[in-house]
């Protein structure tokens, strides 16, 4: 009788999330830290719950900026590429989307590429609601400078679940993981992928940058 109760347990349809330091985060640090804050005065874009930057962070950046953004989407490409464990380009090309589309033999170059980029900046009191990120592939976080950890909210991405309460949840928004990363690391993560800000109650304000990325031909 005991035998016929035993069933093996299955964690499916788990979410990839990357996260990893930047080898150079000190060198470009500081500058960065000064060139946010002047970005982030007159002329940025006031949510009410935080401050962002106006124009592409990779096109005001300068040097740094481009250094950054390179190795983003380098770290975006072997993400994507440890997932489905075959170089980008023929990744790309097994979409059932883009197989009618192939010709024999053809051979195209994939890589990831940047979208949009810009950098927020959190002030006591400041938070973000859920929200992902439309029309993006993948979606990057890099934290610049906070006076303590920098926290993110990544929600369980099966809202079917919450259609119906049986009283007990086993999924849905409701379910979040937080992580608590420090300035100079990276994540990287589906850009359908619900995540949040908690509420920010330093007064030293945190700084983050964001990068929509996309698989381009080049």
């Amino acid at each position: 009788m005991a035998a016929a109760t035993r069933a093996t347990v299955l964690q499916l349809f788990a979410t990839p999330v990357a996260r990893t330091r930047c080898p150079f985060a000190e060198e470009i640090g500081g500058r960065l830290v000064g060139l946010l804050a002047e970005r982030a005065g007159e002329g940025a874009k006031e949510f009410g719950y935080k401050r962002e930057t106006a124009g592409e962070f990779t096109r005001w950046g300068g040097p740094d900026a481009v250094r950054l953004s390179r190795w983003v989407c380098a770290v975006a490409g072997k993400f994507t590429e440890s997932l489905t464990g075959m170089p980008l380009a023929e990744a790309f090309d097994r979409s059932l989307e883009r197989e009618a589309e192939r010709s024999a033999g053809d051979v195209r170059a994939v890589s990831v590429g940047v979208t949009r980029s810009w950098a927020s900046l959190y002030r006591a009191g400041d938070r973000h609601e859920p929200h992902f990120h439309p029309n993006t592939a993948l979606s990057a976080v890099y934290y610049v400078a906070a006076p303590g950890t920098c926290e993110i909210d990544l929600l369980d991405p099966r809202p079917n679940a919450d259609y119906y309460d049986p009283g007990i949840s086993l999924a849905g928004e409701s379910h979040r993981v937080r992580l608590a990363c420090t300035p100079g690391e990276l994540l990287v993560f589906p850009g359908w992928l619900k995540h949040a800000v908690p509420p920010f109650q330093d007064e030293t304000p945190r700084m983050s940058i964001a990068w929509n990325l996309n698989y381009t031909l080049g």
